[in-house]
């Protein structure tokens, strides 16, 4: 189960930027993310909007991934 999957599936609140995946932080993502293999990598940030933790989880966000091998898929 990928990073984006388990944190999906725990119903925690998740945006995106491109292939980065955003989830807010809580003590379910927090859990999730320190057994996360490439968790080194993970940043924390704090939205200007609503001034709540979140983290950035580079490359993670799966649905990119998958539209970007359909459009491969088409091209070639």
């Amino acid at each position: 189960m990928t990073i984006y999957e388990r944190l999906k599936a725990a119903g925690v609140p998740l945006d995106n930027h491109e292939s980065d995946l955003y989830a807010r932080v809580s003590h379910i993502s927090q859990a999730i993310i320190a057994q996360y293999k490439w968790r080194k990598h993970v940043r924390r940030f704090i939205t200007q909007d609503s001034n709540e933790a979140w983290y950035d989880i580079p490359f993670a966000f799966d649905p990119f991934w998958k539209k970007a091998q359909l459009c491969r898929q088409n091209i070639g």
